[in-house]
Formats: C-alpha cells, structure tokens, sequence
C-alpha cells in the first residue's frame, strides 16, 4: 500500500512539475509602456500640412491563452491601456496651436515563436483600436476639441519569461499604425492620422 501511494504521489509531482515547465494556459496581468508617436492633419481649405510628434505612457490590463507544441508557443492576447502619448504643434492659421493626444488603447493580437526553456521569443501582430482628441486653441482663449475612435493594425516582437510556475514576465516592442478619420474642429474638417512605437512591460498570473 505504501509504494502504491509513493508511486502515486511521484506521478503527481512529475505532472505537476511538467506542468510548470510549460507555458500552456490562461493569463491575466498588467502592463505598463512608454511610446513615441506622430500625427499628420489633412485641413480642409489649405494645403499646408499639420506634422507633430507625440510622447507619452500608458498602462493597462492585458489577458490571453497559450498554446505550446514542443519547443514552439502559439497565443492570443487582448489588451486595454489607457494613458497619454501627445504632441502639438502650429495650425496653418498660426495664431492656432494643433494638439493630438492618444488616450486609450485596445489591440487584438496573436502569438507565435520558440520557447527556449523557460523563455520565449515571438512575434506578434493583430488589430487595434484607439481613442484620439484632437484640438485647437488660442492665447485668447477660444478653442475647440474632438474625440474620435480610430481603427488600424499593430505588430511587434517580445519576449516572454517564465519566473516561477504561476508567474510571467514580458517584455515587448508594438507599432501601431491607425487608418485616417475626420475630426471637425473650428468648422474645418481635418482627416487625422496617428501611429506610433512603444515598449511595454508586464507581468502575469498563468492560471494552469
């Protein structure tokens, strides 16, 4: 009876610890990031152009699902961030100051690289969605602003560590490029572009 018993509670073990070495399961964590981007306006009217870089941090919750066939890690993950990464610069009509600010961002992305013991090396890219304020303003007070949700893609590579058999770190670098959309401000229609490169950090609770 008691071999049968040590016999049993080594399989256990040996699952429980291959289990660990393993980054198969869901996670949830959050992240923090610190991005770099630019904007471009279109000004209905004028043909000079409004170009402005933007900086800024954001940080947010983030959650996926691994999947791990051999020595190679398929994922999905879906994050939420919220922050600020802007910029500003002279509207054609000088007198004005154009600002571009991102505010929120979504993305949707899949994974896919090596695992090299407890790391993993991937790239990633999917979907991404975002809020933008676009705004004009003068020393004399007058000024007008406009939110608007933007649609575009995201890409990037990253590195994943597992630091203990429930916890993840990751690293990682994300383009993000959004399509054009009209904010309306002062009576002028301006067609808004944005994209912009970031570093994130996070760590996760993997649940298996």
């Amino acid at each position: 009876m008691a071999i049968r018993i040590a016999l049993l509670l080594s399989l256990l073990l040996a699952a429980t610890l291959a289990n660990a070495q393993r980054h198969y399961g869901p996670y949830l964590g959050g992240y923090l990031a610190a991005g770099k981007g630019t904007a471009d306006w279109d000004v209905a009217g004028t043909t000079t152009k409004v170009h402005h870089s933007a900086s800024g941090g954001m940080g947010g919750v983030q959650g996926g699902f691994n999947w791990q066939r051999g020595a190679l890690l398929l994922g999905a993950q879906a994050d939420f961030g919220i922050g600020e990464v802007d910029g500003s610069s002279r509207c054609p009509n000088p007198a004005f100051q154009c600002k571009t600010q991102l505010l929120s961002l979504i993305t949707l992305r899949g994974r896919v690289g090596p695992v090299i013991g407890p790391a993993v090396l991937y790239a990633t890219a999917g979907v991404a969605s975002g809020t933008i304020r676009a705004s004009v303003d003068n020393a004399a007070g007058s000024s007008d602003s406009r939110s608007q949700g933007h649609v575009g893609w995201t890409a990037g590579a990253g590195v994943g560590l597992r630091a203990s058999r429930s916890i993840q770190l990751q690293a990682e670098y994300l383009h993000v490029d959004f399509a054009s959309e009209e904010h309306l401000l002062q009576n002028n229609s301006n067609k808004i572009k944005f994209s912009a490169d970031f570093v994130r950090v996070g760590v996760h609770y993997r649940f298996f």
